[in-house]
């Protein structure tokens, strides 16, 4: 049962903290604390909206608290980026994340300790019945959909923010990194397919079929070389853990 807390929580988490969360928010809540606050109202929201399908009076608690733990944790982060204790980087981001997620799993720890209690709505569990589709199963897979495409996008450019080499000024051409982005989840969503399916070799038609488009540039520039590799590498291993964590 704490599986089933723990991915609700989780999925609220992901769609709270990235999908409804703007770049506006994201930028003011690095500048002003009212963005916290905001953020916090709006995060909520998005738990509130997860649980909707499994709403009860314990579920909206939970909600709450998980919204109140995430208020917190973003309030020292301010704190902590204001007094520049600590300067915005990929590692605090991925940090920031890691006590995110840890703060999920104590939710759900103290959810399960505490027997919360919540059962489908009649119309959503007759839609799963009709289709004869498993719930657990569905929840693991809208899961893993969302954290390998804005989460996942999110944490490569944090991550490899550092190691991208600089543009050539002359350069006509502006390459947009938005499209990147979007080969990028293409990329991991094709390759869950075939993972999937159990066709493991047949990720390696997707990362060949990328370094084509790029072998040009790769072989003429090292630096772009190196860089294409790690965010190839952590892109694929990505979809790996997921498949560990969330699809065994």
């Amino acid at each position: 049962m704490i599986y089933k807390y723990l991915l609700l929580l989780l999925l609220g988490h992901v769609v709270g903290d990235f999908y409804f969360q703007t770049d506006y928010i994201s930028k003011k809540k690095d500048e002003k604390y009212s963005g916290v606050i905001l953020h916090s109202f709006e995060y909520l929201l998005a738990v509130v909206v997860v649980m909707i399908p499994v709403i009860s009076l314990d579920m909206l608690l939970s909600a709450i608290y998980l919204s109140a733990m995430h208020f917190v944790i973003d309030s020292v982060k301010f704190y902590l980026l204001k007094r520049k204790i600590i300067n915005k980087s990929g590692i605090v981001f991925v940090f920031d994340q890691c006590i995110h997620v840890l703060s999920v799993f104590v939710l759900s720890y103290v959810m399960y300790k505490n027997n919360f209690k919540f059962t489908c709505l009649p119309i959503v569990h007759d839609v799963f019945d009709v289709f004869g589709i498993e719930k657990n199963l569905f929840l693991r897979l809208l899961l893993s959909i969302l954290l390998l495409h804005k989460p996942t996008n999110i944490m490569i450019q944090n991550l490899l923010g550092g190691y991208k080499p600089k543009e050539d000024e002359n350069k006509l051409f502006i390459r947009d990194n938005k499209v990147g982005r979007k080969i990028g989840t293409i990329e991991r969503f094709i390759m869950l397919l075939f993972i999937l399916m159990n066709q493991y070799a047949a990720m390696g038609l997707v990362l060949t079929a990328k370094s084509i488009a790029r072998y040009d540039k790769i072989v003429k520039e090292e630096k772009f070389a190196e860089y294409y590799l790690l965010g190839t590498l952590f892109s694929t291993a990505s979809v790996l853990l997921c498949k560990v964590m969330l699809l065994l």
